[in-house]
């Protein structure tokens, strides 16, 4: 399988013209994210239908589809409203998905504060809530609505996350933290690993992030449905073409050793310079994960 190309990387186009643009790079291997405009579901259904009879294959991620309002996907959190809204988007996910033949939808474990957008990022509060809290609110979320994804046979995923430098505000982090989540969701449900996040998280928290991946694999690489792919500076989630000499090339082939062969492959660099890299990106990873 190759690898898709999210289309953050044509941030704020029509999602029409975000599919165009990401396909003709990636061999029309897509992976629908954010931001984009909001449109109807009845107008993305027919979007989706005609790429599909055009063979274009899709995976969902995050915060799709767009909104009328804007909110912070945040699983962990108590706002009632918020929730609503998740619940509302999970929904239209699995109404998308048979036009898409969407196989997996990835989403954000969680954070312990509150958070409002700002742009294309996130403003979170200073007042957090314990992790003990913030996990069960989590796991209570994903166990409530991870049955309705296996009945449509949609993989659903968690993906690792990362702190700021002064706050540890988000779930999913640290192998130990991963492995307490997976113990207590419900069995069926998956993970993303993005080496982006994972390259800050193993900054800030001092552990080595080939290890975490040699171990990550070990416990669960039946699990592992999906990687992201960006480079970052270990500080910040750049969304970076990778160097030409990244540590996540390594990554990759030591992933691709493994008895899963039924991975999904995103590049998510929207931060790129150029298509001219991003193709070159996409031609080096598809060498080493076929």
């Amino acid at each position: 399988m190759e690898c898709f190309l999210s289309t953050s990387c044509f941030r704020n186009l029509e999602l029409a013209s975000a599919i165009y643009e990401a396909g003709k790079l990636s061999n029309k291997h897509v992976e629908i994210s954010a931001p984009h405009p909001y449109e109807s579901l009845t107008s993305i259904k027919k979007i989706l239908s005609n790429y599909k009879k055009k063979k274009f294959k899709f995976t969902f991620h995050n915060y799709f589809p767009t909104p009328k309002k804007s909110f912070v996907l945040n699983l962990a959190t108590e706002d009632l409203t918020i929730q609503k809204n998740i619940k509302q988007m999970f929904d239209n996910v699995l109404e998308l998905s048979s036009y898409a033949e969407n196989e997996i939808y990835g989403v954000h474990a969680g954070y312990r504060t509150k958070a409002v957008p700002k742009g294309e990022e996130f403003k979170f509060g200073k007042r957090l809530i314990s992790y003990e809290r913030a996990l069960k609110n989590s796991i209570a979320f994903i166990n409530n609505i991870s049955p309705e994804f296996e009945k449509r046979k949609i993989n659903f995923l968690v993906e690792n996350l990362f702190p700021s430098k002064k706050i540890h505000h988000s779930l999913f982090c640290t192998f130990e933290q991963i492995h307490e989540f997976m113990s207590l969701v419900d069995k069926k449900v998956g993970i993303l690993i993005d080496l982006g996040h994972l390259n800050i998280s193993s900054e800030i928290y001092s552990f080595n992030k080939m290890k975490f991946l040699e171990k990550i694999l070990e416990n669960y690489s039946d699990k592992i449905k999906q990687i992201h792919i960006s480079e970052n500076n270990g500080l910040k989630d750049e969304h970076k073409i990778l160097k030409k000499n990244s540590w996540q090339y390594s990554a990759l082939k030591l992933i691709s050793k493994t008895n899963n062969k039924n991975i999904f492959y995103c590049l998510e660099s929207r931060n790129s310079n150029s298509k001219e890299e991003i193709s070159e990106c996409l031609d080096k990873i598809n060498c080493i994960i076929n």
